[in-house]
């Protein structure tokens, strides 16, 4: 187990490394003048080789990437440059807490309908019950999350006028938001679920317990679903990444103060160091449930050892 784990973050850690060359040069090479927005209409260009050498934007990239790894690994993305004397890190600090939040209650929704209605269709293969399942798959699969979005507020916010539209608040600020964000990772573990339950229903072992005496139910949670966790897991892991993104229009839609006002309003000023932090944020998060997803496979399958 420690062998692997050491094996799948050595792996991980030159990814990480080039994902994040890629987003601090993406910062560099996109158009306009960092120094220039700061300035404004007091733009000198004396001043301006003075802010270039405070922000270090006069040494060469190597070098620059160095030190924005080094900050960054202290959580110190450097200052706005839309507003400066704020400290990225501080933007960050208080959108990432409630995206997180919003996008772990969405994955442990969906993998707790997912997986339920996931084994009931496979269970029931074949049944009207697994049919409407399948159309229910599909059509969550279909219709866009923003319009899904737009019907629930007008029920629940407008006419019913019983949970909020706007802002987190309260618990029941959430509902909404994490209904929407959680309706398509349902779809995807509900599919995985259904075609991963029905290869291991048929599998030898299962007919091993039954002719033990084991009772269907019994049999089905402790042997064919442990059998087919790898894919479900997988499945949840990738989810978390698609609801971490798609938490940006979601967050939006409900005005939820996440990382995605911060990133649409950075992007809107040029603030290249706010856009920086938000993406390196995500791809950092993104990675680590990966890991943590790749880590749960020796847990789950004592064959994965490698």
């Amino acid at each position: 187990m420690a062998r692997y784990a050491l094996h799948r973050i050595g792996l991980t850690v030159p990814l990480f490394l080039a994902a994040a060359f890629l987003i601090f040069m993406a910062g560099r090479l996109a158009p306009g003048d960092p120094v220039v927005i700061r300035l404004g209409d007091q733009y000198d260009e004396q001043a301006a080789q003075v802010i270039r050498r405070e922000l270090g934007l006069d040494r060469p990239l190597l070098v620059q990437f160095g030190h924005y790894l080094a900050a960054a690994a202290r959580f110190d993305f450097g200052e706005s440059f839309a507003r400066p004397g704020r400290r990225v890190g501080a933007f960050i600090a208080d959108a990432l807490p409630i995206s997180l939040r919003l996008t772990a209650l969405a994955i442990a929704a969906a993998a707790l309908v997912g997986v339920a209605v996931g084994v009931a269709a496979a269970v029931k293969a074949g049944s009207a019950l697994d049919r409407l399942i399948q159309i229910g798959i599909v059509v969550l699969l279909s219709v866009p999350n923003f319009v899904i979005a737009a019907v629930l507020v007008l029920v629940f916010a407008v006419r019913l006028g019983v949970l909020p539209v706007a802002g987190v608040s309260d618990a029941r600020s959430y509902v909404l938001p994490v209904v929407v964000l959680a309706l398509l990772p349902t779809a995807y573990v509900m599919r995985i679920v259904r075609a991963s339950m029905m290869q291991a229903l048929t599998e030898d072992f299962m007919r091993t317990a039954y002719s033990k005496g084991l009772a269907r139910p019994q049999a089905v949670l402790r042997h064919a679903l442990r059998n087919a966790a790898l894919p479900i897991i997988t499945q949840i892991g990738l989810s978390f990444g698609y609801a971490l993104t798609g938490a940006f229009i979601v967050e939006l839609i409900f005005n939820i103060p996440g990382m995605a006002r911060v990133g649409v309003e950075a992007i809107f000023q040029r603030d290249y160091p706010v856009i920086q932090a938000v993406v390196l944020v995500y791809m950092a998060v993104f990675t680590l449930v990966n890991l943590l997803v790749d880590l749960s496979y020796a847990a789950l399958d004592p064959r994965v050892r490698y």
